[in-house]
Order: structure tokens, then C-alpha cells, then sequence
């Protein structure tokens, strides 16, 4: 078994109002004390991870911020403790204003194998109202400095926009004819709690699109990229043949991880899970200096997982993935009764086609990744 490392970049040049993760403004960012916390706690905490790491995900935030001069001094320190230099997938978090022929050349030369681009929309309209700073065309130039540049790219779209319809939607799909992506994340809105977006709809100042034109935009979705070569293998991913993500795969499947940043999560893959608190200065002033007695010390939170919320862990992770639950693996880690009992509690998303069997595999349909939530919630 092999390890995944994930960093989180908590800046951003703005928050996209639909936005709930912890980021703060790119103003405040002091990149060279950020860098150091961030190679600081890995030299505290690399021996948590017995694994080889075979991964590094650069996410956030946006991770394209990062000055040049900033990003070779933290990956060279990373390489120095790792002893990588090549890794079997190498991905940084980009936004399209970021890319430019320089930042392109470093993150080659350092090793990046593999760029994921927030676009959301090839909508200008669209990207407007949900906060983006680039335009369409942006978006297009800098996926086409990449494609010359990198051959495994990856494009987030977003679907059920305020204002967004079912042609314009169609039109933001087209544009994969042209980039040409290896793979492509699809997220549907989400209001999240707090959020500006939340606050705008609640209060009818934007409108989102009619549950009925969602649920087409879904199944065009589906329908448009495998028509176009690509494989879903998660509920919101889909890759051409090959080009999976492994680092995000490797979660879903139960895999170590070691995650740094304010707000990171780690896993050691058997049951301990940790979890640095959402607290820039607090963070930076922790790892600011690697000081003996900080060894004793811990940032992160920590939740020693029991049996029961193992089993429900893993049948959330794996219904994710398109290859859904080993019914014999998961008798293995936690007996008969408990497989009795999953198959018990799928037999009615069984018979109404949300869920099927297939080979030892209890898995979901199209139609039952519509409403995943809820089944998910029913078989725990």
C-alpha cells in the first residue's frame, strides 16, 4: 500500500460565493512564512506515514498564487524529505488568470505531472454572478497553454448555476470538444451554510434553475461525456480510460494520507483520523520555528474511529466510486452479521433500481447517484 500527501493553500484572490472551504485573502498571505509551517510540520510529522508516498496534491485555496521563488523552495524541501523526485501523480490546484509560460516552466521542472483547473463555466454571465474573476476566454487560452505543455489535465465544471440553463449548460460542454481535458471533476451547486450564494438565494436576489432542469442537466452530463470517451468512476468524476485521479481514488478506497495546512486532514488507513483546526495565524505561529519541544506537542485534533464507525465509513467511501462495496471484502473486515445486515437494508434500493449487484459488488445505478445522500444514510 502506497500513501498519498496533500497541502492546502488557504488563499485565494476572493471567495467564490458558493465557496465553504477555509481560505482567506491572497492579501494577507506572507508566502515565505507559510512555506516554512508548511516544511516545518512535515519534518514533524513525516513519521506518522510508514507508507511510501507515491502522491502529492497541491489544493485549496488556490495553490497557483504561490510565487515561484515560494513553490521550488517548498517542493525541493519536500523532495529532500520524501527522496521523490518523480511521483506517480503530481497535482497543483491552478485558476485560469494564474497560468502563465513561467509558472508553467516550475511547475514542470519540479515535477508537476498532472493540473486541475477551477473554470466552473465557459459562461461569462454565469462565472459572474457566482464570483469567478476570469472570463471565458481566459479559460480557453490558459487549458490551451497547458494541453501544449502537460498531457494529463483536469477541468472542474459546475451545473444548476443561478441563471443557467439547460442550452447554456449544453454549450459550457461543448468546449471539452475543443480543450480536449484527460478528466473532468462536475460539481452541482451546493448551498452551504454561511456562504454569500446561500444569502443571495434565501433572500430571492439570484434564482437557481427548476429541479426538473437540473435533473436534464445531470443526465446531459453523463450522457455528453461518455459520448465522448470519458468513464465515470465517482459520483462527480469522470476520466478518459487511464487517467483517473489516483490521489483522490486512494481516499475513497481507505488509503493513508498525510495532509498539511491549517484545515488539512490525514488518515493513517486503519483508524485514526487528524485534523489541523482552522486557524492560519495560529498555525504559522506553531510551525514557525522547529523547535525541540514541539515534538511533544500536537496541532492537529485527533478521533480514534470504533468498529461501527469503521464499517459505515467504508460503505460511504466505496458507494462513492462507481466500483461500489466488495461484499467479500467487507464481510472479511467486519463479519457476516454486519453483510447480512447491508444487504438487508439495500434490498429495497435493490428492487426500486438505485442500487444494483453485480459480481460480489454492491454498487449504485445513474439512478441512484441522483439521490446518494439518502441512501447512503439509510444503509448506516
Amino acid at each position: 500500500m502506497s500513501a498519498g500527501l496533500y497541502i492546502h493553500v488557504p488563499f485565494c484572490r476572493n471567495k467564490c460565493l458558493y465557496c465553504d472551504f477555509y481560505t482567506g485573502g491572497s492579501r494577507i498571505a506572507d508566502w515565505q512564512k507559510y512555506v516554512t509551517a508548511i516544511k516545518n510540520e512535515l519534518h514533524t510529522r513525516r513519521n506518522e506515514l510508514n507508507e511510501e508516498v507515491s502522491t502529492l496534491y497541491i489544493g485549496g485555496g488556490t495553490p497557483s498564487l504561490i510565487p515561484s521563488e515560494n513553490f521550488t523552495d517548498l517542493i525541493k524541501d519536500i523532495q529532500s524529505i520524501t527522496g521523490k523526485k518523480e511521483w506517480d501523480e503530481f497535482t497543483i490546484e491552478v485558476n485560469p488568470e494564474d497560468v502563465t509560460p513561467e509558472k508553467i516552466s516550475i511547475w514542470k521542472d519540479l515535477g508537476v505531472n498532472r493540473v486541475s483547473v477551477g473554470v466552473q463555466s465557459f459562461n461569462d454571465k454565469e462565472l459572474k454572478v457566482i464570483g469567478r474573476k476570469h472570463s471565458a476566454r481566459e479559460a480557453l487560452e490558459a487549458m490551451a497553454l497547458l494541453a501544449k505543455n502537460f498531457h494529463n489535465l483536469s477541468i472542474d465544471l459546475m451545473f444548476g448555476l443561478p441563471g443557467q440553463t439547460i442550452e447554456s449548460y449544453r454549450n459550457t460542454l461543448e468546449y471539452l470538444n475543443k480543450i480536449k481535458p484527460q478528466h473532468v471533476s462536475l460539481y452541482s451547486l451546493m448551498l452551504e451554510e454561511g456562504t454569500a450564494m446561500t444569502h443571495l438565494v434565501n433572500n430571492r436576489k439570484v434564482d437557481l434553475p427548476p429541479e426538473s432542469e437540473w435533473l436534464k442537466m445531470f443526465q446531459l452530463s453523463n450522457d455528453f461525456l461518455k459520448s465522448l470517451g470519458f468513464e465515470r468512476y465517482e459520483i462527480s468524476n469522470y476520466a478518459l480510460p487511464g487517467c483517473k485521479s489516483i490521489h483522490n481514488y486512494s481516499y475513497w478506497q481507505g488509503q493513508p494520507y498525510l495532509g498539511l495546512g491549517p484545515g488539512a486532514h490525514s488518515y493513517d488507513g486503519k483508524n485514526t483520523r487528524r485534523a489541523n483546526p482552522n486557524d492560519l495565524k495560529g498555525y504559522v505561529k506553531f510551525f514557525s520555528e522547529r523547535k525541540e519541544k514541539n515534538n511533544e506537542k500536537k496541532f492537529f485534533l485527533e478521533e480514534i474511529l470504533n468498529e461501527k464507525e469503521l464499517r459505515e465509513e467504508f460503505i460511504i467511501t466505496r458507494l462513492r466510486t462507481t466500483q461500489g462495496v466488495n461484499l467479500d471484502e467487507f464481510a472479511q473486515k467486519f463479519g457476516e452479521e454486519a453483510t447480512n445486515n447491508l444487504f438487508q437494508s439495500s434490498l429495497p434500493f435493490l428492487n426500486s433500481g438505485e442500487l444494483k449487484e453485480v459480481d460480489g459488488f454492491l454498487k449504485f445505478t445513474d439512478k441512484g447517484f441522483l439521490i446518494s445522500d439518502p441512501i447512503m444514510a439509510s444503509l448506516i
